[in-house]
This record gives C-alpha cells, sequence and structure tokens, in this order.
C-alpha cells in the first residue's frame, strides 16, 4: 500500500507542489476581500486543486502503462483501488488544510473573521468532492483509464450539479416544513450534502473494486 501510494504522489509531485502555494495565496487573497462570493472561492478552489490532482494520476497512469502492469504484480487488486481512494481523500484533507490555515491567516494577521459562511461553503465543496470521486473512480475502472480526462471533465460536472440540484430540492421540499421551522437552513444542508455524499463516496469505493476486479490485464 506505502509503495503504490507514494508511486501516486511521484507521479503529481510537481503540481501538489504547485497547487499547494498557489491555493493558500488565492484563498487568503479572496478571504481578505471579506465577500460572501470570495469566501465560497476561497473554499473552493484549493480543495478542487488538490482533487483534481489526485484525478489526474489516473490519466498519467494511463500515459506511463502503469495502469496495464500494475495488474501483473503480486497486489491484490482491492489494495489497488484502495490506494486511489485514500490518496484522493488524502489531497482532498490538504485542500482542507491549506483553507484552515487561510482561514487563521485572515483572522489573526489581518484581523478579519470570515463568516459562518465560510464554513457552510467548505462542507459544500467537500461534497463536491466527494461526488466528483464517486463518480471518477468507477467509471474510469468501467471505460478505461485512457479515458480519465473526460472522465475527471464528466466527474466535475456532475459534483456542480449535484450541489445546485440538491440545494433546489432542498428549498422545495425541506425548508417549508413547519416541523423545521427556526433552525439554520444553510447548516443543516452543508451538512446533509456532505455526509451523504461522502456515504456515496464509500458505496462507490465498493463498487470500484468489483469492477477492477473484472478488469483484464
Amino acid at each position: 500500500m506505502k509503495g503504490l501510494l507514494l508511486n501516486q504522489y511521484y507521479i503529481v509531485e510537481k503540481s501538489v507542489w504547485s497547487t499547494v502555494p498557489l491555493g493558500l495565496l488565492l484563498a487568503t487573497v479572496l478571504l481578505f476581500f471579506d465577500n460572501l462570493i470570495a469566501q465560497r472561492l476561497a473554499a473552493l478552489l484549493p480543495i478542487i486543486f488538490m482533487a483534481s490532482t489526485a484525478l489526474e494520476v489516473l490519466k498519467h497512469e494511463s500515459i506511463s502503462g502503469w495502469d496495464k502492469y500494475v495488474l501483473t504484480l503480486p497486489v491484490k487488486r482491492n489494495r489497488i483501488v484502495q490506494s486511489h481512494y485514500l490518496f484522493f481523500a488524502v489531497l482532498t484533507l490538504v485542500g482542507l488544510l491549506i483553507i484552515c490555515i487561510a482561514f487563521m491567516l485572515v483572522q489573526y494577521v489581518f484581523g478579519q473573521t470570515p463568516s459562518a459562511g465560510y464554513v457552510y461553503s467548505v462542507m459544500n465543496v467537500l461534497g463536491l468532492m466527494f461526488t466528483m470521486g464517486f463518480v471518477a473512480y468507477p467509471m474510469t475502472y468501467l471505460l478505461g483509464t485512457e479515458k480519465a480526462e473526460k472522465v475527471a471533465m464528466v466527474s466535475t460536472a456532475a459534483g456542480l450539479g449535484a450541489i445546485f440540484l440538491s440545494s433546489f430540492v432542498y428549498q422545495l421540499l425541506i425548508v417549508p416544513l413547519d416541523v423545521l421551522q427556526g433552525l439554520n437552513h444553510d447548516l443543516l444542508f452543508s451538512l446533509s450534502f456532505m455526509i451523504i455524499t461522502f456515504i456515496l463516496f464509500i458505496i462507490s469505493y465498493a463498487i470500484s473494486i468489483q469492477i477492477y476486479k473484472r478488469k483484464e490485464v
């Protein structure tokens, strides 16, 4: 497992070390403007940079031929899938760490405190990333890593579509319920969206293992 994770890291090492400072700079500058739209972008950019970098691994594995070579190694196929999901999760957490650092910089260095909407945006973005993950990996294993770039585009569109559709449905069906009046609906929606998409991400992991086990060398 350690070897698989290190291999993925070395594949995108340059991308990781270029996007980390870029994400931190953009998040800090956007938070400094103290604007709701800017705060949402500050939450979005670092995490999506890192998650997209994780998805790049699949494309590079196809280009180098590693995706076929690894199937001949004495490594269980579920371990290969697990390494992809873990690497995606680790880089997503790195993106989360970046926005936390940006939050502290703006608060303690510049004396500004981002609104609660920033926290809700972070949860929404995590939900978006989980959506990208649970769409991208099963589709890539099914269609082949040579389609990884197109699948990544589809997964990004799916993530954006999921959050907008979920928000619309929530506003239409959940907000009017009398039993939920007086609750913080922004927090409730963001937390629910993040938890549901995380569960779907875990389910897609099980599906991906079954698809990958049937993959021919």
